[in-house]
């Protein structure tokens, strides 16, 4: 079941090479602003066919017509070496170009309807997609469509639905044709190796995406070239399980053996350099269940796990999931490659999620099917229609305004009553703009309506994910700063109530100033009131309350599509921007400065380590928040993989959903902060991604280290 790992230990010489090449040359890497679908040709070339494509009778159908205009004339982009292809096109624009492409963004600014709430962000079908390629999912709508009764006016909107998918599968199909054409053209010039190389890769672009994929190669390019096309944020769930039979069945035929296998997956993985906008994250995840609920553990979890040592890069964001029956053995492997300072993978607790996840409704198939759409957020796999991190609250903000405006004789049950009110007031609103939004999007449509192929139940019930067809529709607010809010009202709990030290209008002062002339209040705040991250039982009570107060807010809502609303808990990076807009708070917390980056205890305050710390969030059953969570956790890079791995083992048998690891020394992170040319390669974990710790603001990279300070 495990590879030979003696002869993958080091990653191919073309793999270097690629690696090499798009850190060099990579605008997703060289310049952190870029996002591929502002940078690329897609907006110039769906812009211009949105304006060529005016005699569409509907919003929708023009919006396919315009997608369709974008993928047929998107030219290929064929790096020398790579086995698997598909990237955005960013060679420079013509002079001509340059100013249509101006006119362009003011016309999609002012003419073009706008994206509403949370694009992209799951994961779709991919067993349906190589099982039938895209020629079997225009076979299936065109049968659809045929079936609909045209003189019948009640089924136009799902003959539009239909219509609008085959529009755009036409167009990947064509993408791919020019993809087969761009190597035959290639090869030409080529020597006599690099021909040969092109060749079979037309080949594989001849069948794929197309039709169904036959090897592990063609699964793996179909899966890429149909990603790709979206220009969007997309998971790519669970392939250790659906690539397998690919793999077993090449590797048993003679076509393939461990190395080249590996190769491919490297390759796959370094696609995500050049499809992945700055600071965001997409990957897939390994290892847990499947959806029967029987353990994965094979020969692919092992293979994209050693990906990730090979190209040692922030995405894709791999998750690992454990379960009770995961082996020792691999969760020693992981622990290495997390020592290795990769920042990835993140560890999940399957089982934890999938019993939330079934006691929100979902089925026992697809609880055992989820994936992290992006970063911590859960949603199943080929049948979402889940909006997540839409909205963002900042909870601390609410607090502090709640708590500056309050009386100074209110009461302890009084101000969490007064701050209860004011989160409740503020989710209405939000979550009034959420389903206006919704609405918005059944009109006119925000994701490409060909992904809609690939979730059910859209084609049953002949409506896009948009519309509301797919399955599931729970929208996952994020909230910000929870944990901040948590320490405010333990700090406020033992120094006005208890210990009567200080009172309401002195605290309220002291934040006025941002604790200048108050250092005295603000040292007894951060060295001798017990904090949440000490696994004590009031603030482990306090954090459950917290917990609760928010879930139960969101379970007064039902969304437009008439799904529930259920939060998550994790920052992404929107701890530092919220941050900067947040006044001082009574956790001693300065002006400005970021907020808690996820789940666990704010800045150190975890001081008694990961143990305490893990044991501390799990008090508030992070696992119900499947909007996400994120705990990070620090240790020193001396810290034995064993010592790693019962860590993860103990975490498992939590309530808590997701771990991450930053194993690196506060020295090195100072170090390279002040030398960035000698670190360029330093990959830290933030709110739920990974990035480049010299390419981030130095405000995020302040709060990395300030995370890791203490270890």
């Amino acid at each position: 079941m495990k590879p030979d790992l003696s002869k993958l230990s080091i990653a191919s010489e073309r793999v270097k090479k690629l690696r090499e090449y798009y850190l060099k040359n990579s605008p997703m890497v060289v310049n952190r602003e870029l996002v591929p679908w502002k940078c690329s040709h897609s907006l110039y070339l769906y812009t211009e066919g949105w304006l060529n494509c005016a005699y569409a009778q509907t919003v929708k159908l023009r919006r396919a017509e315009a997608e369709r205009y974008m993928l047929e004339r998107t030219k290929p982009v064929i790096i020398p070496g790579e086995l698997i292809v598909g990237q955005p096109d960013f060679s420079p624009f013509t002079d001509e170009e340059t100013e249509k492409f101006k006119h362009y963004c003011d016309l999609s600014y002012h003419a073009i309807p706008p994206a509403r709430g949370r694009a992209d962000h799951m994961a779709l079908d991919y067993p349906k997609l190589l099982n039938l390629g895209v020629e079997g999912l225009i076979t299936e709508l065109k049968t659809a469509r045929d079936q609909l009764d045209i003189r019948d006016g009640t089924t136009a909107e799902k003959y539009e639905f239909f219509q609008s998918c085959i529009i755009e599968l036409e167009g990947v199909i064509t993408l791919a044709e020019n993809y087969a054409a761009e190597a035959r053209r290639l090869s030409e010039s080529a020597d006599e190796s690099e021909k040969q190389e092109l060749l079979e890769l037309a080949t594989v672009l001849d069948r794929v995406p197309a039709k169904p994929a036959r090897t592990f190669r063609e699964a793996l390019q179909s899966i890429q070239l149909f990603l790709y096309s979206l220009y969007g944020i997309y998971s790519a769930g669970r392939p250790d399980q659906y690539l397998l039979s690919y793999y077993r069945r090449d590797i048993e035929s003679g076509i393939l053996d461990e190395e080249s296998a590996q190769e491919l997956i490297d390759c796959f993985c370094l696609q995500y350099m050049n499809n992945m906008s700055a600071w965001a994250a997409a990957g897939f995840m390994i290892g847990g269940r499947d959806p029967e609920g029987k353990a994965v553990e094979n020969e692919l979890t092992w293979h994209f796990l050693i990906a990730i040592a090979h190209t040692h890069i922030p995405d894709p964001n791999v998750g690992f999931c454990v379960t009770k029956e995961t082996s020792d053995e691999i969760l020693e492997f992981v622990a290495d490659i997390l020592k290795s300072g990769h920042g990835n993978p993140q560890v999940w607790n399957n089982d934890a999620v999938t019993a939330s996840m079934l006691k929100n409704g979902y089925e026992p198939h697809d609880a055992n099917n989820f994936t992290h759409s992006t970063c911590a957020e859960i949603t199943p796999i080929g049948c979402s229609g889940v909006s997540i991190t839409s909205p963002y609250i900042n909870m601390l903000k609410i607090f502090t305004d709640m708590f500056m405006s309050c009386p100074d004789d209110i009461g302890f049950e009084e101000l969490f009553a007064r701050y209860t009110k004011a989160f409740g007031d503020w989710c209405d609103n939000e979550m009034l703009n959420e389903n206006l939004w919704q609405l918005e999007r059944s009109r006119n449509g925000t994701d490409p309506a060909r992904i809609s192929s690939l979730v059910g139940d859209c084609i049953a019930r002949g409506k896009s994910s948009d519309a509301g067809g797919a399955k599931y529709n729970f929208i996952e607010p994020n909230m910000l700063g929870m944990t901040n809010v948590i320490e405010s009202f333990n700090v406020l709990s033992e120094l006005v109530y208890e210990h009567k030290s200080v009172s309401l209008s002195e605290f309220k002062k002291a934040l006025a100033d941002n604790y200048e002339g108050h250092e005295e209040l603000r040292s007894t705040i951060i060295n001798r009131v017990e904090h949440f991250g000490s696994c004590a039982e009031k603030t482990n009570r306090l954090a459950k309350r917290v917990s609760d107060m928010v879930l139960e807010t969101f379970e007064r809502y039902k969304t437009f599509r008439g799904a529930r609303v259920i939060p998550g808990a994790f920052s992404y990076r929107d701890h530092e921007s919220n941050g900067r807009n947040t006044m001082a708070s009574p956790d001693g917390r300065l002006a400005g400065m970021p907020l808690a980056s996820g789940s666990d205890p704010v800045q150190g305050y975890d001081r008694l380590g990961p143990t305490m710390s893990l044991c501390s969030s799990a008090a508030w059953q992070p696992a119900r928040f499947l909007g996400g969570t994120t705990q990070n956790i620090k240790l020193n890079k001396n810290t034995p993989s064993a010592a790693i791995s019962e860590l993860i083992r103990g975490f498992i048998k939590t309530d808590d959903a997701q771990m991450q690891f930053n194993i690196v020394s506060p020295d090195e992170l100072i170090d390279a902060q002040q030398n960035p040319e000698r670190h360029g390669d330093l990959i830290v974990r933030i709110g739920g991604y990974s990035d480049y710790f010299t390419r981030i603001p130095k405000s995020l990279q302040d709060d990395v280290i300030s995370r890791s300070i203490g270890e």
